[in-house]
């Protein structure tokens, strides 16, 4: 009984930490796509919805594929009918920090050869230092990405990490729907 309680206890104090940050501004970062085009978040997703992930360690890939494909299809896909009732912009924010600075020129052109060319825009690369955005965005496992939606003014309006499921993105799309 006492390790239920425990359980418990934790989840609640795990759910309070994601969403401590919602009904924040994302914090202003200065990101470069795959066809070498400057965005600033949020400042350029201002009037439209936004899903923003974020990832900083390789040990985020596995997490990250299941979002890839559920992302698409429900938000981007111009061929899917429910993607037609969504308009939001989708940013992956691929974190290079400290000593993967170093990889960062090689670890570009294999994303750029891994990438279907429609999603050259969506995948954004950020090289530089990370702790302040860590610690606003309370991003603390590497092993996992986070995903964040922001109102058409740039406020979180809802954080998740790790791996996608069907719950997240049918709320995902319920926050987002136009």
């Amino acid at each position: 009984m006492k390790s239920i309680i425990v359980l418990l206890l934790f989840c609640a104090c795990f759910s309070i930490l994601l969403s401590a940050q919602t009904g924040e501004s994302f914090p202003d970062i200065d990101v470069l796509d795959l066809n070498d085009k400057t965005l600033s978040i949020p400042k350029d997703m201002k009037g439209k919805y936004s899903l923003i992930g974020v990832a900083f360690s390789e040990d985020a890939q596995e997490d990250l594929y299941t979002w890839s494909q559920p992302v698409f299809s429900e938000f981007m896909d111009d061929n899917n009918l429910s993607s037609l009732v969504y308009d939001p912009h989708v940013h992956l924010i691929l974190m290079f920090t400290g000593a993967n600075q170093l990889a960062y020129t090689t670890a570009k052109q294999k994303i750029i050869e891994g990438t279907d060319e429609s999603l050259t825009d969506n995948i954004v690369l950020y090289k530089g230092a990370m702790e302040n955005y860590r610690k606003t965005l309370k991003m603390k496992d590497w092993k996992k990405p986070y995903f964040f939606v922001l109102d058409k003014q740039g406020k979180i309006i809802f954080v998740t990490s790790g791996r996608c499921t069907a719950k997240t993105l049918k709320e995902v799309g319920n926050l987002i729907e136009e």
